[in-house]
């Protein structure tokens, strides 16, 4: 492989993982889910690798050691899963999960946040508030994959004390702010998180990571 192609590859893998590890696009979560929902710890971790990896020589001793690094972290795997999900011959269902809490922003009311948790993903929910005021930009500011959002719902409006909308949302105001997010993943639905299938210890989120996540952007759908 030429060097000039080896950086170039590199670089698209290493765009690709930072946009999962910051949620900092509308299409995180269809990229994170065609990973197999690589946790936004683990997707950083990935996308340091690469960095460092897209200045070394392809066959140097360091390039090695850190293609050994990725192997570790599970890269192989996820880049199989995702030729898998995607392949038009024999695509691999991607929707592994049976709702989202998320955290939503709208550029039509700064000092307010939307917060819920519903069956489906967050870019579902922002694609029908965006139908619902034509010309208003919502956006994902953090999302947790979760196991039952019925009753993530139930303790959202238990732990804030408000009633969700149709849509299963509250506002919450921005001074709120990370403190609100806290209270979600460490009150709400700590306990009902799904974990990505390469979740790793060593790179597992802290509960104080997962609070300030964005990464998120988001992720949403995706994977």
């Amino acid at each position: 492989m030429k060097p000039s192609d080896w950086r170039f590859a590199i670089g698209i893998l290493e765009l690709a993982f930072r946009s999962v590890a910051g949620e900092n696009s509308r299409d995180w979560f269809t990229l994170a889910n065609h990973l197999g929902q690589p946790s936004r710890a683990l997707a950083h971790e990935i996308h340091e690798h690469l960095r460092q990896l897209r200045e070394l020589e392809p066959r140097s001793k360091e390039a090695d050691r850190v293609l050994g690094l990725l192997d570790d972290l599970a890269l192989p795997d996820m880049l199989q899963y995702f030729r898998e999900t995607t392949s038009e011959e024999d695509p691999r269902p991607t929707d592994i999960r049976e709702g989202w809490c998320h955290v939503l922003w709208s550029h039509e009311t700064p000092d307010r946040f939307l917060v819920g948790a519903v069956h489906g993903t967050p870019l579902e929910v922002v694609s029908v508030l965006d139908r619902r005021t034509p010309g208003a930009c919502h956006g994902v500011l953090a999302a947790w994959h979760v196991d039952d959002p019925d009753w993530a719902a139930s303790q959202i409006v238990r732990t804030f004390g408000r009633s969700l909308d149709q849509l299963g949302l509250m506002q919450l105001s921005a001074s709120e702010g990370i403190p609100a997010i806290k209270m979600l993943t460490e009150n709400a639905i700590w306990k009902t998180i799904v974990k990505s299938p390469w979740h790793a210890e060593a790179v597992e989120p802290s509960q104080d990571d997962l609070a300030t996540d964005d990464n998120f952007a988001a992720s949403g759908p995706a994977m």
